[in-house]
């Protein structure tokens, strides 16, 4: 297979320009980050080892969907992986857990293993070289896969990878949305004042 050339855009007015292309939106994006965050930060020492990544990727897949689906976008399941997607411009975009991101370095890793359906999934990134040119000039019937991938400390990227063997092989374009500075030290799901249970009044019964 032929060596893949990243494209990087890191500046804030590339990013910008770019997820306008893509009909996404940097704030609800950087929300979707933080209730992933936010949610892994509820684990203890008395849940499962893995419970940290699970409550993670469980509200990230759900805040994707919450921030996201409406006029644009819409909820999707293809081979079995979690998504939303973008008729109109033939994208779809996947949470994940990674190990780092927006490091010129190091390229994001998955923290679990990706399965045969998320490789099939991103079958048609092989063939995305000129991708960033032509992401919303469909080839037939083929997609543009994107993951808003999510690190432990906060980073957080929107890139488009090639899946091979259980993992993120290269990548045909990588969105830095932010280092993960902008979070507080700790961080908390913000709710809007009609979400705040002020009225809940728990009834406790004998058994």
């Amino acid at each position: 297979m032929a060596v893949v050339k990243t494209r990087i855009l890191r500046e804030e007015w590339e990013v910008e320009a770019r997820l306008a292309k893509l009909q996404l939106n940097k704030r609800k994006l950087l929300e979707v980050r933080s209730t992933a965050i936010a949610a892994a930060a509820d684990a203890t020492p008395f849940h499962p080892a893995n419970a940290a990544g699970t409550f993670s990727y469980q509200h990230g897949t759900f805040a994707l969907r919450n921030e996201c689906v409406g006029e644009k976008w819409e909820i999707d399941r293809p081979n079995g992986v979690e998504a939303i997607r973008n008729e109109a411009i033939r994208v779809k975009v996947v949470f994940a857990n990674v190990d780092v991101a927006c490091n010129d370095e190091h390229e994001p890793k998955p923290r679990s293993t990706k399965g045969a359906g998320a490789e099939r999934l991103c079958a048609d990134n092989l063939f995305g070289e000129t991708l960033p040119r032509f992401a919303l000039i469909s080839d037939g019937d083929g997609w543009v896969i994107y993951y808003l991938m999510v690190a432990p400390n906060g980073a957080v990227e929107l890139s488009c990878p090639v899946v091979k063997g259980g993992t993120f092989e290269s990548f045909v374009e990588r969105l830095y949305l932010s280092d993960g500075s902008d979070l507080e030290s700790e961080p908390k799901l913000s709710l809007d004042d009609q979400d705040i249970a002020n009225d809940f009044d728990p009834k406790i019964a004998r058994k």
